[in-house]
C-alpha cells in the first residue's frame, strides 16, 4: 500500500509543475523547438500548450495545389495585424498542417464577422485532426 501512496504523491507532485509550452506570443518559437512531439498527434495536444487566446485563424482545405490542408492561427486581431504592418513589423503566424480536410465555411456556421475567428466550435470540430506538419514564421508580438 505505501508504494503506491508514494508513486501517487510523486505524480501529484509532478503535474502541479506542469506548465503550458506557449506562455506569451514570444514562445511561439518553442513549438518549433519541440515539433516531433506533436506530429502524427491530435491537433488538441498543439492547442492545449498554447496559453495565449488564438485572435485570428482560417482553415484551407487541401486542394489541387499538392499541399495539405491547414489552419493559420494568429495571437492578433486583424486590427492589431494592421497597426504592426504599419510599422513594418509582422506578427507570428502559426500553419499548423493537417492529415483531413477542414471545410472551414461547412463545418462551423459562420457569418463574415466570423470567418477569421476560432471559436469553441472550431475546437471541438477539429481537435481531433491528426498533425502532420507545423510551422511558424514572423516574430512581432503584442506582448507586455
Amino acid at each position: 500500500m505505501r508504494p503506491i501512496l508514494i508513486i501517487l504523491s510523486l505524480l501529484a507532485y509532478t503535474s502541479c509543475f506542469s506548465q503550458q509550452l506557449v506562455k506569451k506570443q514570444a514562445d511561439a518559437r518553442l513549438i518549433i523547438e519541440q515539433k516531433e512531439r506533436f506530429i502524427n498527434k491530435p491537433l488538441k495536444d498543439l492547442l492545449k500548450e498554447i496559453k495565449p487566446e488564438i485572435k485570428n485563424a482560417f482553415g484551407y482545405d487541401a486542394g489541387d495545389h499538392g499541399m495539405p490542408a491547414y489552419f493559420r492561427f494568429k495571437f492578433v486581431t486583424k486590427e492589431q495585424s494592421d497597426s504592426l504592418r504599419a510599422k513594418n513589423l509582422s506578427p507570428i503566424v502559426i500553419f499548423v498542417y493537417v492529415k483531413e480536410n477542414i471545410d472551414w465555411f461547412g463545418r462551423t456556421k459562420r457569418t463574415k464577422e466570423t470567418s477569421q475567428t476560432w471559436t469553441e466550435d472550431d475546437f471541438r470540430n477539429y481537435k481531433d485532426f491528426t498533425v502532420i506538419d507545423l510551422w511558424i514564421y514572423n516574430d512581432a508580438t503584442t506582448d507586455n
